[in-house]
């Protein structure tokens, strides 16, 4: 078995949404490679927040394993059948091997399997996870040459180092601005107390950073950020799952008021699905201590799921 992706090797393992299992990256085939990636360069110092994330992955497919069974439903929030078509177009990896306590050796893991799926142009859907797994995520999307980051987050991730650590999730836009690659960011939902002061926002605005903040999307909904978007670009999406209210998302570290509901954040799925290539999405910060119902890991199912319809409905226009 491909170390790269090494999972559970039992018939115990489920695929999101029961989509076919291809356990070696290398010989993946598909438009879609959903992965499961728990941590990547957590913060020692602050265990707590990152040991709350590592769930995500098992969580979020166990969220999934009812939709598995309704592949020939009509689906309403996206007015097709759900995965119609889908036949071997989506697998599912499953769960990267990573380790809390062995950062540089995740980053590598992280990067050297989306660089492979990337030189296939197959979209990379992660499941996570703490929000430092985008970092190498982007990394390993080098072959794309044009990348726009779109950020959907409370905070704007600008802080050059945090607690000694230089690749930890406070500094993923920072670290995204370093990639040649990266054309553009655009950073959506920022409210709140930032993870940053004066420093981190001059510096973002002065790189370029579009920033729409949580009451911009209040007074004018998602079509400013679909329009920000150039047409054809290949997207990265960062969901950090703290971008939505916390009255439809509470599972999370950090709750913010003000965040997108959920069908603002339907339509941006949508919007920016039509508009630009997606290359890869990581949805991170799911927590599932906080979610004694399970309806904060189903609305993050459905907007996967959103994802996953929306990136087939539009594969062919922008191959």
């Amino acid at each position: 078995m491909n170390k790269i992706a090494e999972q559970v090797a039992d018939d115990t393992f489920q695929t999101f949404l029961g989509v076919p299992h291809c356990a070696d990256v290398a010989k993946a085939e598909a438009d879609i490679a959903i992965m499961g990636i728990s941590c990547a360069t957590p913060y020692l110092e602050a265990e707590a927040y990152g040991l709350a994330n590592l769930a995500g992955p098992k969580a979020l497919r166990k969220a999934a394993e009812r939709l598995g069974t309704m592949h020939d439903r009509f689906d309403w929030d996206t007015g097709t059948h759900l995965l119609q078509d889908s036949n071997g177009r989506v697998v599912d990896i499953g769960d990267l091997s990573v380790n809390f306590y062995e950062a540089a050796k995740n980053r590598t893991v992280i990067k050297e399997a989306v660089e492979l799926l990337a030189q296939k142009r197959t979209t990379v859907l992660a499941l996570g996870g703490e929000d430092s797994i985008p970092i190498p995520m982007l990394q390993g999307l080098g072959s794309y040459e044009d990348v726009t980051v779109l950020q959907i987050d409370a905070h704007m991730d600008w802080r050059d180092s945090y607690l000694g650590e230089t690749w930890g999730l406070s500094s993923g836009m920072r670290r995204a601005s370093e990639m040649p690659f990266v054309k553009d960011i655009i950073q959506v939902g920022t409210r709140g107390p930032s993870s940053g002061g004066d420093i981190e926002v001059r510096d973002a605005r002065a790189w370029g950073s579009q920033i729409f903040t949580g009451e911009d999307l209040f007074d004018k909904g998602v079509q400013p950020v679909i329009d920000a978007i150039r047409a054809e670009t290949n997207l990265h999406i960062n969901f950090d799952l703290d971008g939505l209210d916390p009255a439809i998302m509470p599972a999370v570290w950090v709750p913010a008021p003000g965040g997108l509901g959920f069908w603002p954040a339907m339509k941006l799925i949508r919007g920016v699905a039509a508009k630009a290539n997606i290359a890869s999405v990581a949805f991170v910060e799911y927590v599932e201590a906080r979610d004694p119902s399970g309806m904060a890991a189903t609305t993050a199912v459905r907007m996967i799921t959103a994802f996953i319809t929306e990136i087939l409905r539009n594969r062919t226009k922008h191959r």
